[in-house]
């Protein structure tokens, strides 16, 4: 219904935005990490929307990122996970570190979000892996993720590296680049050297 609303900022809090325009204050829903992404009270904005509709209430949610939208609507699409899970959960991190954390089947970080407990972290990783795969969001479709699962000379190098008190969605962003920008096939030893350079 509401594509994005543009107006004054006149309320700005860490769960929830007003922006006035044309004399009527639009109260909307926010992330943290949309919250921390707008500028001081008074500013003019403009803010994406989606309005959730149901038979008592009618929410509506604000996004200074399109790309951030689109990740709310694919997490909503997930079972069991309702639109204030969702934001929860991008209130938690970016959409590129939740796309880490699920390619990296991080669920005791993904399942840190309040609400959202070890059963619904897993479930989270196993629908939204094969679309992140695809290329949602800022991954990029066929991204070197893929070789994470099949290749055990990564796999050897993010075990030691938690060994070593990394978390794994933190190591698994750093061999993903490292990867991707190396023109050699690397060994266990020179890639957890690399990483440790980093």
């Amino acid at each position: 219904m509401y594509e994005f609303i543009s107006g004054k900022l006149v309320n700005k809090q860490a769960d929830h935005i007003v922006i006035e325009t044309n004399g009527i204050g639009y109260r909307l829903k926010v992330s943290f990490n949309t919250y921390e992404q707008l500028p001081a009270q008074g500013a003019v904005v403009k803010v994406y929307t989606y309005l959730h509709v149901r038979e008592d209430i009618l929410d509506l949610y604000g996004f200074v990122k399109k790309l951030e939208r689109e990740f709310f609507f694919t997490l909503i699409g997930i079972s069991k996970i309702g639109p204030k899970a969702a934001l929860a959960i991008l209130s938690g991190g970016t959409p590129d570190d939740i796309s880490n954390w699920v390619m990296a089947e991080d669920a005791k970080t993904i399942a840190r979000t309040p609400g959202i407990g070890p059963t619904t972290a897993k479930r989270l990783i196993l629908e939204l892996k094969p679309k992140i795969e695809k290329g949602l969001g800022s991954m990029e479709p066929g991204a070197l993720t893929s070789r994470l699962d099949s290749s055990s000379i990564e796999n050897e190098a993010i075990m030691a590296l938690e060994a070593l008190g990394y978390s794994r969605s933190e190591v698994f962003a750093k061999i993903r680049k490292i990867l991707k920008d190396s023109e050699i096939e690397l060994t266990v030893e020179q890639l957890i050297k690399r990483v440790l350079q980093k």
